[in-house]
């Protein structure tokens, strides 16, 4: 019989209940387990027994398939990202490898938007003030600015970015964006306008980042790409922490090389004390909450289960990220 070890502690109980609920209902057993770390390296000993796991983040490195070699078949992300699983050594050890595409785009979209209206707007700075008995904002020069009329730069335009560009595109504002797959139907019918990354760095009033983490995106925005950025600029960033060098960016804030930033995303989670972007009053830090909602949680944990479902009942999982694995029996 097919077990399922369910993960993740960090994500409401309600939504991990509801895919064992539902895994238990077809026929597959599903067990909650708290793990004390994020790196199933740690803890490989109390997956054996189980053909899945369902991961929320986890980092699944190629000794934990070596380890569960015969006996694990299919990791299935609550989530979308995979960079913390190596699904080539997933793949030589007969175990597939699924995410629930698509169903946290909305999410981490409007995380993106109310991250580019709070800084233009200084909002939260707003806030704090109101909360001291600061009434100045209102009369001295302390504004903020507007998206109309700004050029937007996506580096990236996956399902996240398509749904940024949808929400951005009631602000009159230009859209420039780049992929090295670009889909020029949505493009068109979004009116986004496919640039260079070059392009992007020099024109953009604001610059967004959804591309994976990769060995050719990690380190992208460096201190070369944020100087050849406008003073004026304003960097965000829902994708992952990897992509930007921390150090030159917290130096570009600091010096205003460019205005502001708003992150959801660290090299290290949570960053360290010492991490320099921590006291700097033009950066806005979330602690990777772009796909907090109930909606978009609920969304995920449906299609991580029904891939487990799916893929033990032999039908297609449409979110197989490593096709090449060999399934077990066929080695």
């Amino acid at each position: 019989m097919d077990k399922v070890a369910i993960i993740g502690k960090q994500q409401p109980m309600v939504f991990r209940k509801k895919m064992k609920d539902f895994l238990d209902s077809k026929g597959y057993p599903a067990d909650l387990l708290d793990m004390e770390t994020r790196n199933a390296a740690d803890w490989t000993d109390k997956l054996r027994g189980y053909s899945a796991v369902i991961s929320c983040g986890e980092k699944f490195p190629a000794s934990v398939f070596e380890d569960l070699d015969g006996s694990l078949k299919l990791i299935s992300r609550y989530g979308v990202g995979t960079d913390e699983i190596d699904k080539a050594a997933a793949a030589e050890h007969g175990v597939a490898v699924c995410n629930a595409a698509g169903t946290l785009s909305t999410a981490v979209a409007e995380c993106a938007m109310g991250l580019i209206i709070c800084l233009l707007r200084r909002l939260p700075d707003a806030d704090k003030e109101v909360r001291a008995g600061d009434w100045s904002r209102f009369f001295e020069s302390k504004t903020g600015r507007q998206i109309e009329g700004k050029t937007v730069g996506l580096i990236g335009f996956g399902d996240i970015a398509k749904a940024l560009a949808r929400m951005l595109s009631g602000f009159n504002c230009k859209i420039l964006a780049y992929d090295l797959i670009w889909d020029e139907k949505t493009a068109k019918a979004l009116n986004v306008e496919y640039a260079t990354v070059d392009r992007i760095q020099k024109e953009a009033d604001i610059i967004s980042l959804h591309v994976p983490s990769t060995p050719e995106t990690n380190g992208m925005i460096n201190k070369e790409f944020l100087k050849g950025m406008k003073n004026s600029a304003v960097l965000i960033n829902t994708g992952r922490g990897k992509l930007i060098v921390e150090e030159d960016l917290a130096e570009a804030l600091r010096t205003k090389e460019i205005a502001a930033a708003g992150l959801d995303v660290f090299c290290k989670e949570p960053p360290d004390a010492d991490n320099p972007l921590l006291t700097l009053p033009n950066v806005m830090l979330l602690p990777h909450c772009g796909a907090g909602t109930d909606e978009c949680l609920e969304r995920a944990g449906d299609m991580a289960a029904q891939n487990v479902a799916d893929f033990f009942d032999g039908k297609p999982v449409k979110t197989i990220l490593n096709p090449n694995y060999i399934k077990q029996g066929e080695k």
